[in-house]
């Protein structure tokens, strides 16, 4: 829920508000369903809690040719609640939706900010690292010797997780990206989202 509640009160915000429909049609658009596992129906259900949470209000318009519709915004503490998701996205390990999601909208933090988030997740990346290697000097005798192969499996990707966060901090320090702290960021004012997929 956490990736689907960041990407609904980012695409809201970027859009400087936006009905239901124009955030599905986002995220479809996005692809979000393959790499955020994202369906239509968690879209609705995430606009509608994330307003009752006051994060995001609703307005009713009159449709233009059928029934009302809701236009949303994000409040303040809907901006802080998604900045927080970000950060929490960037840093996590084990959780691909989230790190997904958090790319898509990593433009919502500072530069500073952004780069000590991945560098936070290449510290726990090389502590896991190291905690592996252990396990799999040393395993569990009782262990089934192919649960083994799991861990390298596993040592493999965070192993290509590590490089890929060490470059991305890398390019954010020469400047990658137009940053919160960045002219032209959103917080001078609405912009189209760019999808990160």
């Amino acid at each position: 829920m956490s990736a689907t509640k960041l990407l609904v009160l980012g695409i809201v915000h970027l859009s400087g508000g936006a009905h239901g429909y124009q955030v599905r049609s986002e995220l479809q658009s996005w692809r979000a369903e393959i790499w955020a596992k994202i369906n239509p129906g968690s879209v609705y259900h995430a606009l509608k809690k994330a307003a009752a949470d006051g994060l995001l209000t609703e307005q009713a318009e009159p449709g233009k040719s059928g029934p009302e519709r809701i236009l949303y915004r994000v409040t303040a503490r809907g901006r802080d609640e998604m900045v927080e998701l970000v950060r929490d996205g960037l840093r996590r390990t084990h959780d691909a939706d989230m790190l997904n999601a958090a790319i898509a909208m990593l433009p919502m933090l500072t530069r500073t900010d952004a780069i000590a988030q991945v560098n936070e997740r290449v510290a726990r990346l090389e502590a896991e690292l190291v905690e592996q290697a252990t396990w799999r000097e040393h395993p569990n005798p009782e262990s089934p010797e192919h649960v083994r192969e799991q861990a390298e499996l596993w040592a493999g990707q965070a192993r290509t997780e590590l490089e890929w966060a060490k470059s991305l901090s890398e390019r954010l320090s020469e400047g990658a990206y137009t940053m919160a702290d960045d002219p032209g960021s959103w917080r001078t004012g609405p912009r189209s989202p760019q999808p990160a997929f």
